[in-house]
């Protein structure tokens, strides 16, 4: 019943894809589309925080994509082992596959959960000095997450699946970092 409906929204959301947008979708869905990104969320911690302490978030921030990215993988994709949408055949002939591979194993998104454990951490971190930020970096991580439905190789429930998992990493390493890094800062 969970799958059916699974199916059901994927080819709904797949099926809203266009030519114009599928090369902007991939590159959307790249992971060094967003380092320049990822470079100004780090120039705003060292113009609001202190250099020694904004070395740390930094740092921190590298260790929350490699929690999200490698616990995504080792302790869910290769648990689950859910097969993504374009390796199931028939699926796969009543959709859009736009993507440049189509990976194995799908649940979770690894996209959602490094795009959405950043933005939480991050947002969570700037949200002080900048109120937009987090729900700009929401919308950002929502979008990226889209992607991969749009492309092909991802399922609904991988996105929110990714998406809970990134932001509960987040999460955690944001009441790490405002008690042990930031305090009177936070």
């Amino acid at each position: 019943m969970l799958q059916q409906w699974d199916e059901q929204v994927f080819l709904f959301l797949n099926g809203l894809g266009t030519d114009v947008l599928d090369s902007p979708m991939r590159l959307i869905s790249g992971k060094l589309t967003w380092i320049p990104l990822y470079g100004v969320i780090a120039w705003l911690f060292f113009k609001y925080l202190p250099t020694p302490k904004a070395v740390v978030i930094v740092a921190l921030c590298v260790v929350g994509v490699l929690l999200t990215d490698q616990g995504s993988y080792w302790l869910l994709k290769e648990t689950v082992k859910r097969l993504r949408p374009c390796q199931i055949d028939d699926l796969r002939a009543q959709m859009r596959f736009v993507a440049d591979y189509c990976g194995l194993y799908g649940f979770v998104s690894s996209h959602a959960a490094n795009t959405f454990g950043f933005a939480v951490l991050a947002g969570g971190i700037l949200r002080a000095h900048l109120k937009w930020l987090p729900t700009a970096l929401l919308i950002w991580a929502t979008i990226v997450s889209y992607s991969r439905i749009y492309l092909g190789v991802h399922y609904p429930l991988d996105i929110l699946g990714g998406a809970l998992f990134g932001s509960i990493i987040g999460k955690f390493l944001l009441r790490y970092a405002k008690t042990k890094i930031l305090g009177n800062l936070a």
